[in-house]
This record gives structure tokens, C-alpha cells and sequence, in this order.
């Protein structure tokens, strides 16, 4: 690594109290110390870790400052270790870094494409005619972007990835690889066998959403199936045509939500839940996983279970239900006393 602690700390606005001219020899975790590495402890009980001692840094929380920690190398004291952490990373790590800036001689980029400034596109990529793509967006290899696609800048669209035609990315999207945005909605009308109903709408994909390896979100019968600024999807997730999802949500692996349904700003949809089509979930509500949600939340709900319940509910049902064989046994010894 490069940077000296002094750097790190600068960096991540951490405090050092040790040597500024450190370079640590790596990023570690606790579960797998590295000689000369810095890792981050997110409580005391982590930093007084015996293998810390080949440590050659260690973020900690500011909170603990002024206690006994067993660990006597350069420490990093941060409000948020992990977070601190986290923007070592981003300094450190050379991901997507050291791409070239160029389109690879066997991509196919129509002529009436728009490309900005300082794009890469990967061997074997396609850009239909029509398509935009922003300043500093990255293309790997083998992607295919349709007709009149918009992609903003900055960004990262990985192998395998298909973006289908009049679909719209804002700034600073990820797409990881596999995902497909914008394939048909599953829409159908049954005379006397099922017709397919043309999907003419797009997704709209706003700034900073990031999309699972495998995910695929449908374009909408008309108009939009939007997903809003800074919410993240998980891989192999399912999300329906005319699906509205709003802000800083965080959906997760084998998630689906059925076609026209909205789910609000910072709601948490565990895995394998299920949103049935046409219901709305409000704001900030946590979907358990494996939940099976048939009629909408309110704004702050937290749900389990299938057919969802209440978190409380959900619990004490449980308890019942751990119950149940010896409540059997009882009630089969007084129908037998009774002759019932």
C-alpha cells in the first residue's frame, strides 16, 4: 500500500495516535490478521483481540478513547471505524481504476451513438443507434445497450449486462453482471389462449442505484417502472413492470415484487419476501424475510411471516407454535377421559 497512516487519517478523519510515516501492508479483517495490515474493530471487546498484536494499525471508536486496549500499536480513533474504514478502501483499492479510457476495436457502437468523454467500452459490447452514454461511464465486456438507451456519467456497467431499448440510467449507477433492465413485463390477456399485451413503457434507474448480478427489473406496460436515488438491489431479485420504488430502500437476494406495486423511501425488504402487485408499502417499513405481503403497509410497519403479520405477533406465534405438540398430547388425553 501507499499511503502512510498520516494519509489515512486525512483520509477517513480519523485521529491518529501513533506513527504518521506507517505504510500498512494491507487491508485485513479481524477474523484474518495480516502481518502489518490495518483493520478496524467496531468495539472494545474486538480491539483487545489477541491476534491484534501483528496489527500494524487499528481503527477503533472515538468512544473508547482513555481505556485499557491490549492493543499497543498505531491506533486510528474514528466516530465510525467502519466507516473510516470504508474510505481507506475507496482511496486504496485500484478496481475500475486502471481501465482503459478507450472503445475495444471489436465493440459495436452505432454511428448515430453518443459517447462523452473519457468512456470505456469493453470487447464485444454493443450500443445501438440512438444510444447516450455520459462522461465516465466504464462498459465491460459483452454488454448490450439498445435503442435510445441514456446512460448519465460515471457509470459502471459489468459483463453480461442488457439494457434494453428506451431504458434510462442516471449518474452513478452500478449495474452488476447479468442484470437485464427493461425485458417485458410479464402482461397477458387470456382469449381462449393467453395474448401477449405489448410492453411499450422503460425503467427509469435514478442517480446512485445500484442493481444485484442476475437481477432483472421489467419495463412497464406504459410509461415507467422507476427506481429511485440510492436504493440498492440485491442479487436475483425480481421487480415487475409499472413498479415504483422509492429512496435509499435496500431490497434483498430473491426478492420479488409484482407488477404496479410502490414501495416507499427507505423501506427494508429481507430475502425471499414477496409484494404482491398493486399494493403500496410506506415509508421506512422492514419487510422480514420469506414475508408474503397480500395487503399494503403503513409508513414504519415491521412484518414477518406469510401472510405478513406484525413483527409482535409474528413472535408470539411462534412461541404458540413451539407449543402446539404438547397442547395435542392434553387435548388428546381429556377427549380420551371424557370419551369425546
Amino acid at each position: 500500500m501507499s499511503l502512510t497512516l498520516k494519509e489515512m487519517a486525512q483520509i477517513s478523519g480519523a485521529e491518529l495516535v501513533g506513527d504518521e510515516s506507517f505504510k500498512p501492508t494491507c487491508l485485513c479483517g479481524l477474523d484474518k490478521v495480516i502481518h502489518g495490515g490495518i483493520a478496524y474493530a467496531a468495539e472494545l471487546r474486538d480491539a483487545n483481540a489477541d491476534a491484534n498484536k501483528d496489527l500494524g494499525a487499528l481503527i477503533v471508536p472515538t468512544k473508547i478513547k482513555g481505556q485499557d486496549i491490549s492493543y499497543k500499536g498505531n491506533i486510528l480513533y474514528a466516530n465510525n471505524p467502519e466507516w473510516a474504514f470504508t474510505l481507506i478502501m475507496r482511496a486504496t483499492t485500484t478496481l475500475n481504476k486502471n481501465i482503459k479510457r478507450e472503445i475495444h476495436k471489436t465493440a459495436v457502437v452505432a454511428e448515430t451513438a453518443k459517447i462523452g468523454a473519457n468512456v470505456a467500452i469493453g470487447a464485444l459490447s454493443v450500443v445501438e443507434d440512438g444510444a447516450e452514454i455520459g462522461e465516465g461511464t466504464i462498459i465491460y465486456p459483452q454488454v448490450y445497450i439498445g435503442r435510445d438507451v441514456k446512460i448519465g456519467k460515471n457509470c459502471i456497467v459489468y459483463p453480461k449486462v442488457t439494457i434494453r431499448e428506451e431504458c434510462v440510467l442516471k449518474d452513478y449507477v452500478i449495474l452488476q453482471p447479468g442484470a437485464v433492465i427493461g425485458s417485458d413485463g410479464f402482461g397477458y390477456v387470456f382469449i381462449n389462449k393467453h395474448e401477449k399485451i405489448p410492453q411499450i413503457g422503460k425503467v427509469i434507474l435514478q442517480d446512485d442505484v445500484e442493481i444485484g448480478a442476475n437481477t432483472t427489473i421489467d419495463r412497464a406496460k406504459m410509461n415507467e417502472t422507476v427506481i429511485g436515488a440510492n436504493t440498492k438491489i440485491d442479487n436475483l431479485v425480481q421487480i415487475g413492470h409499472n413498479v415504483k420504488i422509492g429512496m435509499s430502500s435496500i431490497l434483498v437476494s430473491q426478492v420479488g415484487v409484482a407488477g404496479s406495486a410502490e414501495i416507499g423511501n427507505g423501506v427494508i425488504i429481507a430475502g425471499q419476501a414477496g409484494v404482491s402487485g398493486h399494493l403500496k408499502v410506506g415509508d421506512r417499513a422492514v419487510i422480514g424475510p420469506q414475508a408474503g405481503i397480500i395487503s399494503a403497509l403503513e409508513a414504519g410497519s415491521k412484518v414477518m411471516g406469510s401472510p405478513a403479520m406484525s413483527y409482535s405477533d409474528f413472535m408470539r406465534l411462534q412461541v404458540i407454535l413451539k407449543k402446539l405438540p404438547e397442547f395435542y398430547k392434553e387435548i388428546q388425553a381429556l377427549r380420551k377421559k371424557y370419551n369425546i
